[in-house]
């Protein structure tokens, strides 16, 4: 592992970004412009508490030249100011100045929510497979300047990174983010509990956004990959504060004022269901949950589910948590709808409890294992969860429930569903590189300390009685953190599982036929 930082020309050319034109402060960071106009006489310069990163914003779908979007959010101090936005093709004029919206968020009587604005602006009519740059400016003076390059279309070669489980504030999760910016991905999907322990926005203030927005690249600083890289996630039990009452996890915003970070911090397409049928329950201070839909707007309920397109890939993102029913039958036809209506080659499903897993820390919450059906008639290749604190892939399976009462069961963490497998031993992603079923990849080592160093490696030990002993388990780690890579055209996946320290730890191929 290279110890030695990246040298800010070296991180602009690789990885796009943001440039400061002036820093000053410590802890929370002051910019100032290169323009007398930035500051007023008697007008004090906001402090930035997030620095400008990127969000994909509300479209999924790979729509057509002039129909692409993107977000760009940051988050001072409450101090008010005069922030604008302009941006074009790279090396070309910009278009008229965008004003951002400005989310006020403060404490109530009676609670310890933190006060801050958050600021977001929306880029629209931008082409695909185009490099855009923008600039920040703040009472007319130039702030802050940064470059991105929007989606790419089908046919295109693209790479991604998959991780989750991540960011609780040890050494580990830099040196994840350090990896992953190395493999110089187009985007990065994560599996979910992106925070720790609650999903608070100072959470993602403190522990996420400053290590993958990092202003060097190192592994005990982390990497700028929010700054140029678009960066999609789903919800995970880690993501809501506690269990209510009913044992049903829950955002009490009594015990924690600003939970909800997912739905505050994120900008996610906004493509799924506007009302689920079960969306994560808001419970404890009134006015504080009344401020938490304010600042969501129309985020929340509904990035719970989404889709998104990047190339020759089609992407099903879904909330798994223990409010959710997957037997729903309007979450089933809406994600009937979505994966009949891709034409792309590769269909891929992210959630945060994995459906089959050979740890035993979560073995119990296998309710998404009633979808299985329904991605297999679809063609779904590949299924990316978390959740348990290890990588761990199947081999290519088909399942068929037979009994689905406790995947229906919310309010209990045993949701077990015993089925019928019918698993591809004849695959080995070498030389046999047609997959018939799905293959499970559990990508949980993102960070959080790890679970079952027993089961590394162990064969013996990936079985379970409420499974029949199915040998369906292809590998299993558990001695170190890691994560995902991927590599695809229309015709060929490659994933390979790289460690926190760069070495090659798995690798298996998927071909059409």
């Amino acid at each position: 592992m290279n110890d030695r930082p990246i040298s800010r020309r070296a991180l602009l050319h690789h990885a796009g970004g943001i440039t400061f034109l002036a820093l000053t402060g410590s802890g929370q960071v002051a910019f100032a412009a290169d323009d007398p106009r930035g500051a007023s006489p008697g007008k004090p310069l906001p402090l930035f508490q997030v620095l400008p990163y990127l969000q994909p914003g509300p479209n999924g779908s790979v729509l057509r030249d002039g129909e692409e979007s993107i977000v760009v959010c940051w988050q001072t101090n409450r101090v008010a100011a005069d922030f604008a936005l302009t941006f074009g093709e790279k090396g070309k004029p910009h278009g008229a100045p965008l004003l951002p919206e400005r989310i006020e968020h403060f404490k109530v009587d009676g609670t310890d929510g933190k006060d801050f604005y958050r600021y977001a602006v929306t880029l629209r009519g931008m082409a695909l497979e185009t490099a855009y740059e923008y600039r920040i400016t703040l009472n007319g003076g130039r702030l802050a300047e940064g470059f991105f390059t929007t989606r790419k279309k089908p046919g295109r070669k693209a790479r991604f990174v998959v991780f989750g489980d991540n960011s609780f504030g040890d050494i580990s999760d830099r040196h994840i983010a350090y990896q992953c910016y190395l493999q110089k991905p187009d985007f990065v999907v994560n599996t979910g509990d992106t925070v720790y322990d609650n999903g608070l926005i100072n959470e993602f203030t403190r522990l996420f956004l400053p290590v993958h927005n990092a202003d060097v690249a190192h592994p005990r600083v982390g990497a700028p990959i929010l700054r140029s890289v678009l960066f999609y996630t789903v919800l995970g039990n880690h993501d809501t504060v506690k269990d209510n009452a009913k044992s049903v996890s829950c955002a009490d915003f009594s015990a924690e004022p600003d939970a909800g970070g997912y739905y505050v911090c994120l900008h996610l397409p906004e493509n799924g269901p506007a009302a689920p049928a079960f969306p994560m329950p808001l419970e404890g201070n009134e006015a504080q949950v009344a401020l938490f839909r304010k600042n969501a707007g129309s985020r929340f309920p509904r990035t719970a589910n989404y889709s998104f397109d990047y190339a020759d890939a089609h992407f099903l993102c879904l909330d798994s948590n223990t409010y959710v029913d997957p037997t729903d039958p309007e979450l089933q036809a809406w994600i009937d709808r979505d994966l009949a209506g891709s034409r792309a080659a590769w269909k891929i499903a992210v959630w945060h409890h994995p459906s089959f897993n050979m740890g035993r820390q979560h073995y119990a919450n296998q309710h998404m294992r009633v979808l299985s059906p329904l991605l297999e008639k679809h063609g779904v290749s590949l299924v990316f969860s978390g959740h348990e604190h290890v990588y761990q892939r199947t081999r290519p399976l088909r399942f068929a429930p037979r009994d689905t009462a406790r995947a229906k069961d919310i309010t209990t963490g045993n949701r077990l569903v015993p089925g019928d497998f019918t698993v591809d031993r004849g695959y080995d992603g070498l030389k046999n590189t047609v997959a018939n079923g799905i293959i499970y990849v559990v990508s949980g080592a993102g960070g959080k300390y790890l679970y079952d160093a027993d089961q590394n490696e162990a064969p013996q030990n990936w079985t379970h009685a409420e499974d029949d002993h199915v040998e369906y388990g292809a590998r299993f780690l558990s001695d170190r953190h890691s994560l995902t890579v991927i590599d695809m055209d229309s015709r060929r996946l490659t994933l390979r599982q790289i460690d926190e320290w760069g070495a090659e730890v798995d690798r298996f191929v998927l071909t059409k036929r």
